[in-house]
């Protein structure tokens, strides 16, 4: 890669805070051009002039939107190294939240619900973080259903079941001499 300097158009030793703009003027110029070529590229170098600046992220206040970026751009795992970094004394309900869509995403539906629950109890009145909530409970019980129904052997009934029926339900009629399922 060359200079990452370079590439985002800032001198040697600038501020965070001119990085950050850089970053952002170069990644908003380049989509609205078309190239997103180029935007792993400026990525990369971002990450490194940030790197590099003290060994781990330097956190500025309350503004999460490097991380949210990241989120929305699929890269989770530098979102969530970014996250790792922040101080503790520094995690409010915003970081609890986002930390909470870095797991859902990833699938880790337990996780993301309980960091859901924490940015809720630290800011009840966000409607954002109680529908992330309700969000990460519906996934968690398996959709809308409210109930699974149960086989008289107590045991409940699953899609597995199912397949497994129909599967034995084709075999059966094929050592008969038709076809249940024709497709197989």
């Amino acid at each position: 890669m060359t200079d990452p300097y370079t590439v985002l158009g800032v001198p040697r030793g600038s501020s965070h805070q001119a990085v950050d703009e850089a970053y952002k003027r170069k990644a908003r110029a380049y989509r609205e051009a078309g190239r997103y070529d180029k935007l792993a590229e400026l990525d990369e170098a971002y990450d490194e002039i940030i790197m590099q600046s003290s060994g781990s992220y330097t956190f500025v206040g309350n503004d999460f939107s490097d991380i949210e970026a990241k989120i929305n751009a699929g890269r989770l795992e530098d979102a969530q190294t970014l996250l790792d970094g922040i101080p503790l004394a520094s995690r409010n309900a915003q970081w609890y939240y986002l930390r909470g869509v870095v797991y859902e995403r990833k699938g880790w539906l337990d996780e993301a619900a309980n960091h859901f629950r924490s940015a809720y109890n630290m800011d009840p009145g966000s409607d954002v973080y109680r529908q992330a909530c309700e969000r990460a409970d519906r996934a968690r019980s398996g959709g809308y259903r409210t109930s699974r129904q149960k086989h008289s052997s107590g045991r409940e009934c699953s899609t597995c079941d199912m397949c497994t029926g129909l599967l034995c339900a084709d075999c059966c009629c094929e050592c008969m001499g038709g076809d249940f399922i024709s497709c197989c």
